[in-house]
C-alpha cells in the first residue's frame, strides 16, 4: 500500500492560514508561533514546488492550486473532527443537554429513567430559548437540544421531531377582566398586556405569529423566560400569557389560573430533538435519544439528514 508522504499538520496548518486569512491569524488559532506557521507552509510548497499562498496587502490569498487544494483540506479537517469525536464518545462520562424552559416537565421522567441505567454519568442540564440553545449546540456547549421547532437550524443540525404534543392555552388569574368572558376574540386579546418569554424562544414566536397573522400586533407588558416567574407575574394579574398545557394545568385545578377561551385557537407545541449534523453520536447520547422517543406515544418524524437551504 502506498505511504502518503504529505503531512497532515501541513495541511491542518494551510486549512488554517485560509480559513482565517493569514499566517499571524492562523497561529493564535493553532497556538503556535507564526514562525512555525511560515516555516510549515515553505515546507509544503518546497516539497512539491507548488506556490499554494500570495501576499496581498498583508492578507494570505490562495493561488489558483491553493483553491483547489483547500477543497480537500477542509474535508480532511472534518474528517478529522469526526474521527476525534468517535473516540471521544467510548470515553464520555459527561452528557449536556439544553432544553426549552416549557418543555423541562417532559425531561424529569426521562433523566430519572436515564440515571438508573447510567449511574455513574454526570448529567447537566441547560434551560432557555430554543434559538440560543441550537447556537450553543453548534458552539459545542451541549450533547443534544430538547427544543421548540426552528427550521432555520436545518442546514446544521438534524435529528427527530415530535409532532404537536400539547394544546398550548392563554391563561389569566381568575380575577383578570377577560376570564370571565365565554369567548374572546383575538382582537380583544391584542389590547391586553401580553407576557411572552424571551427573545429566541419557540413559543414566543409562536404567540406573536398568531396576532401578526390576523392583523395585530399585541402589546407586550413582560419578556422572562422563567416559567414559574411568568405564571406569578399571571397570577398576580400583570397580564395574559399563552403557556404549554401541562405547566399549567395544576394552577387551572388549583384555581390559581383560568384558561382564556379564544376564538380560532387551536396552537400546538412541537418537540425538536437535535444534535450536530456532522459528529457521531455517542452511545450516551443514543441511549438518551432511546428514551426519550420512548415516552412518546406519537409517530416520529426524521428531520433531514442531508443538506437543506437555511430558511
Amino acid at each position: 500500500m502506498y505511504i502518503p508522504k504529505l503531512n497532515p499538520q501541513h495541511v491542518i496548518t494551510f486549512y488554517w492560514i485560509a480559513k482565517e486569512g493569514g499566517f499571524g491569524a492562523a497561529s493564535e488559532k493553532l497556538f503556535v508561533t507564526q514562525s512555525a506557521v511560515t516555516q510549515q507552509m515553505r515546507a509544503l510548497e518546497d516539497h512539491f514546488g507548488v506556490k499554494l499562498f500570495r501576499i496581498k496587502k498583508q492578507r494570505a490569498c490562495l493561488t489558483r492550486a491553493g483553491e483547489r487544494f483547500f477543497n480537500y483540506a477542509e474535508e480532511f479537517v472534518h474528517q478529522l473532527l469526526t474521527m476525534e469525536n468517535l473516540l471521544d464518545a467510548f470515553r464520555m462520562r459527561t452528557l449536556c443537554i439544553g432544553i426549552a424552559s416549557a418543555l423541562m416537565i417532559y425531561l424529569m421522567g426521562i433523566l430519572d429513567t436515564f440515571k438508573e441505567l447510567h449511574p455513574s454519568v454526570q448529567v447537566s442540564v441547560h434551560e432557555g430559548p430554543s434559538r440560543i440553545l441550537l447556537e450553543g449546540l453548534l458552539d459545542f456547549k451541549h450533547d443534544i437540544c430538547f427544543t421548540g421547532i426552528l427550521s432555520n437550524f436545518d442546514n446544521q443540525l438534524y435529528g427527530f421531531r415530535i409532532p404537536q404534543v400539547e394544546k398550548m392555552v392563554f391563561v389569566a388569574s381568575p380575577e383578570f377582566p377577560l376570564s370571565t368572558y365565554i369567548d374572546v376574540t383575538w382582537e380583544e386579546l391584542a389590547h391586553q398586556h401580553i407576557i411572552v418569554p424571551l427573545e429566541g424562544s419557540y413559543s414566543r414566536e409562536v404567540v406573536l405569529s398568531h396576532f401578526r397573522r390576523r392583523g395585530f400586533e399585541p402589546v407586550i407588558g413582560a419578556e422572562l423566560d422563567n416559567i414559574e416567574c411568568l405564571k406569578e407575574l399571571v397570577r398576580q394579574k400583570k397580564g395574559i400569557a399563552l403557556m404549554f398545557y401541562p405547566n399549567v394545568k395544576k394552577d387551572i385545578a388549583a384555581k390559581k389560573l383560568r384558561i382564556i377561551k379564544v376564538t380560532d385557537c387551536d396552537i400546538r407545541l412541537g418537540i425538536d430533538v437535535r444534535v450536530r449534523r456532522e459528529l457521531i453520536l455517542s452511545p450516551l447520547v443514543e441511549d438518551f435519544v432511546k428514551l426519550i422517543k420512548a415516552r412518546f406515544n406519537c409517530e416520529i418524524q426524521e428531520l433531514p439528514t442531508t443538506t437543506v437551504s437555511e430558511q
